[in-house]
């Protein structure tokens, strides 16, 4: 404890003079990065709006185009319908016109016949049968007169069956006439009704096509304000990934030159140590979980909500020291063990270090689990979710029960199974998971529970 309050004393001393621009950087960049990581909150809300309408319109023009080309080949078969109709109507006048033919023809026929017959009539006359003779001639048409004819007892039987026969022709003819008169009715009746819904199915398209050009209309404007968001997006990340490269480059050549204010903190640490001193037993702990396999996040692997939201205690094995430091020659703490977040406990030390700082085993020991896929390396306000909050880390087993992890790493270096010598480089430093900006989360435990990692330091 005495050499840890000289070393912390030592490098108060030394930071003194470079306090207020520290603290001057953290004010002045607190108003920036809040605001811009709102804008990115209100960037990602709209982007999300307009990815949602994209895809509605998308669905929609895929349905109506589907409409469209099932109207176009209603409205084809329905013109064949018509073309087809329209040739049968053409085929029936041509019919129709021939029997006309045969009717006229007919008619001149009974002209010709009865030509002959009233000169048969004046023979008639000339042997006397005046009376048969006014009685043919006293008929009001054509009927009459056959009927007439059929009482001159003096017409010979030749004349009457060549009349018969005519008469038939032209009933058989008169018929069919009108057989084709009320088929070309009934086809003039389907086409005014296929054209009906040929010009009803035009209208359908039209409006269809309407509508196709507005939903593409609307599509190309939520591409176009997709685009311009997802690079309003972009432009953001860029400049919050630069504020906390920049943090982390200012707290780490502070830390460098021994210019850290770490009055408060060693206050507070020296609080937690004379606590945990005084109670003989740990009022609270946790358990350690695990995950199942490398690069994933399992349901055995702490989650989100476990990492960040359980509470601590600042309790220690019986045994310690010996550990190095896992930042080589970084030595700015950033949040100690123990501290007060409100709803838990930090589980853990987080050092201050630039991006791609080198990261080593604090202890010899076995790679037990990796995580190596994410990718959301930038200061954030919330949880990515990724490697239940610790971003891409890597967790060692060290035997008798103890164990390190080291988190929110930009890359790792090592795999699960791989054994690793005290002082190895294993990865290197970033922001990934939970985290507001580049640091390393280094985490204790001990039997599954975690302790303050101070202790396992010899300054």
């Amino acid at each position: 404890m005495r050499k840890i309050k000289t070393v912390l004393c030592s490098l108060l001393s030394i930071s003194i003079l470079a306090c207020p621009l520290v603290s001057s950087f953290a004010v002045s960049g607190a108003e920036d990065i809040n605001t811009l990581e709102s804008q990115l909150e209100k960037l990602t809300k709209q982007s999300q709006e307009y990815q949602k309408t994209l895809d509605e319109t998308e669905n929609d023009i895929n349905e109506k185009e589907a409409y469209s080309e099932a109207l176009v080949g209603k409205i084809d078969v329905l013109s064949q319908k018509i073309n087809a109709t329209n040739t049968s109507i053409s085929k029936l006048n041509t019919s129709i016109a021939d029997k006309q033919k045969e009717i006229d023809k007919g008619n001149k026929d009974i002209d010709a016949q009865l030509d002959a017959l009233c000169e048969r009539l004046r023979a008639i006359d000339m042997a006397g049968s005046a009376s048969d003779l006014e009685i043919v001639l006293g008929a009001k048409d054509l009927s009459d007169f056959i009927d007439k004819v059929n009482l001159v007892k003096t017409v010979s039987n030749i004349d009457q069956e060549l009349i018969d026969d005519i008469d038939e022709k032209l009933t058989v003819v008169n018929a069919q006439k009108k057989e084709l008169e009320t088929d070309k009715e009934e086809l003039n009746k389907e086409k005014d009704s296929l054209q009906a819904d040929l010009d009803d199915l035009d209208g359908t398209l039209k409006e269809n096509k309407e509508l196709l050009q507005d939903l593409y209309t609307k599509n190309e404007d939520a591409k176009s304000k997709l685009d311009d968001v997802s690079g309003k997006i972009s432009d953001r990340e860029k400049e919050i990934r630069a504020y906390w490269e920049a943090d982390a480059k200012a707290k780490a050549a502070a830390s460098a030159s021994g210019h850290v204010d770490v009055t408060d903190q060693i206050k507070s640490y020296e609080k937690r140590q004379q606590a945990a001193s005084s109670s003989s037993t740990p009022s609270r702990s946790s358990s350690s979980q695990s995950s199942s396999s490398s690069g994933s996040h399992s349901s055995q692997q702490s989650s989100s909500e476990d990492y960040y939201e359980e509470e601590e205690t600042p309790a220690t094995p019986s045994t310690g020291g010996g550990y190095v430091w896992p930042c080589p020659g970084i030595y700015l703490i950033t949040a100690w063990f123990g501290e007060d977040r409100t709803t838990y406990a930090h589980g853990a030390i987080d050092i201050g270090c630039p991006m791609n700082s080198t990261v080593v085993a604090a202890e010899s020991g076995t790679v037990e689990y990796t995580c190596t896929y994410c990718t959301h390396n930038w200061g954030k306000g919330g949880s990515c979710g990724c490697g239940g909050g610790f971003g891409n880390y890597v967790w060692m087993s060290h035997g008798n029960g103890k164990e390190t992890i080291y988190g929110h790493l930009t890359t790792v270096l090592v795999s699960p199974g791989q054994y690793v010598t005290k002082g190895t480089v294993i990865g290197y430093s970033g922001t990934t998971g939970y985290s507001t900006g580049p640091h390393l989360h280094f985490e204790c435990r001990y039997n599954g529970v975690k302790y303050d990692p101070m202790s396992e330091f010899s300054f």
